[in-house]
């Protein structure tokens, strides 16, 4: 046992040296278990409150992430994000389904909406661990910061007021709605709004309009510093779910449970163990070297608009897809992700360059003016996407010619995303 011991203490050390070596801040993510556990209380009070049954009854969990402070706070973004990721993992059970939006002044697309919304099914813990591929991770395209938390909440609920068993929870740098330039908030007096809290109720806790304060910490390599962001969580003034079919919340939890306890029974193989970190390691080595080389390693696929590329069908060393206007045939055989309202001429291609992707404008009069919320100098840019950031807008601006050849600015915006593993 010692020896497995000391392999791990080793790997423990790498880490730690890593981090502090980087000098970088980053997210506790330990410190985010308090604040999942405080919200899962206080949702079922809530249900309870409003005549539900959660421990009987199936959910339709809805979790919206405000992302207008998510480029100049990208550690607040990343513990909304885990926030969301713990909740789920401790509350959501076979029946449930799992869906994420996000917003700003309103609700913004940072994907296509039928690809936000998680079913919990039999293989519960896989379906568990691709809902922290939902969650939003950069700004909207052309974003001026701010957020409305009153019209998010006004929208969120004209969405799902047909869906039973819906629980909407706001997450936010502050549930204050904070107005962007030249754009005013609704307001907690406008009728829309006050139509929203005739059918809903919105969880008081804190004299600026949120449910909770959620602290978190972030570690530097001289000192830990304290976090904060807030959730807003409405239910319906009645609560009715569908049963849930696999037995009570509780019962499936634990009965997920018990096969992890039994598997710890017999203690470990101290060699063996040692022997499996190794090959480990050493398959995780070959794996990035042949992510490495790219043009068809790796699995899974990547949607562009609403285009899905599996990554082992990329061709090498050429682009695997061209962005164009709507009526664009090309010459090749290299597909066409159509954008509504761009020419029907190449606007931009895109190659898969290792574990990245080579996005290059190809017209004069439209550019890509951002990728991934970041201005793009050049005519090109390069896109990573993460399990942890799974999404990547790209923005096009420029010139069309209209009726009578009158120019006309225009901006275009489509979104790459990952689809599966990368």
């Amino acid at each position: 046992m010692n020896l497995v011991r000391a392999a791990v203490l080793s790997a423990a050390l790498l880490t730690s040296a890593s981090a502090q070596g980087s000098g970088k801040a980053e997210l506790d993510r330990s410190s985010v278990t308090p604040a999942a556990e405080r919200l899962l209380q206080q949702v079922q009070e809530a249900v309870t409150t409003a005549g539900g049954d959660l421990e009987r009854s199936q959910v339709n969990w809805v979790i919206a992430f405000s992302t207008g402070h998510y480029k100049a706070d990208p550690l607040g973004a990343q513990a909304a994000r885990e926030l969301a990721t713990q909740f789920v993992q401790r509350v959501a059970v076979q029946g449930d389904q799992v869906t994420a939006r996000a917003w700003e002044m309103d609700i913004w697309e940072y994907r296509n909406p039928s690809g936000l919304t998680q079913v919990i099914g039999n293989d519960a813990q896989a379906d568990l661990d691709r809902t922290a591929n939902l969650w939003p991770t950069t700004p909207a395209v052309g974003s001026v910061g701010g957020h409305d938390t009153e019209r998010a909440a006004a929208t969120l609920t004209r969405e799902f007021t047909g869906t039973p068993g819906t629980v909407l929870i706001l997450l936010t740098n502050t549930a204050a709605s904070v107005g962007a330039a030249g754009i005013r908030v609704m307001g907690t007096n406008a009728p829309e709004y006050q139509e929203v809290l005739s059918g809903w109720t919105r969880v008081t806790g804190t004299q600026d309009g949120a449910t909770l304060n959620l602290p978190y910490l972030v570690s530097t390599p001289s000192r830990q510093i304290q976090g904060q962001m807030q959730a807003v969580v409405f239910v319906p003034k009645t609560f009715t779910g569908m049963p849930l079919a696999g037995g009570t919340r509780t019962e499936q939890r634990q009965k997920a449970q018990a096969p992890a306890a039994r598997s710890g029974q017999g203690g470990p193989n101290p060699a063996g163990l040692l022997a499996a970190l190794l090959v480990l390691g050493g398959v995780g080595f070959a794996a990035s070297k042949l992510l490495g080389k790219g043009g068809g390693s790796g699995r899974g696929s990547v949607r562009i608009g609403d285009t899905s590329f599996g990554v082992r069908d990329m061709p090498a060393g050429r682009p695997f897809c061209v962005i164009a206007g709507a009526g664009y045939a090309a010459e090749d055989d290299t597909p066409v992700v159509p954008v509504a309202g761009l020419p029907p001429v190449p606007v931009a291609q895109i190659t898969r360059v290792g574990k990245d992707y080579r996005v290059r404008g190809m017209h004069d009069e439209i550019r890509l003016s951002s990728a991934a919320g970041r201005v793009v100098a050049g005519d090109s840019a390069t896109v990573t996407l993460r399990p942890e950031m799974p999404d990547a807008p790209l923005e096009f601006t420029g010139e069309v010619r209209g009726p009578g050849g009158v120019p006309k600015e225009i901006t275009r915006s489509v979104v790459m995303s990952l689809d599966g593993e990368n």
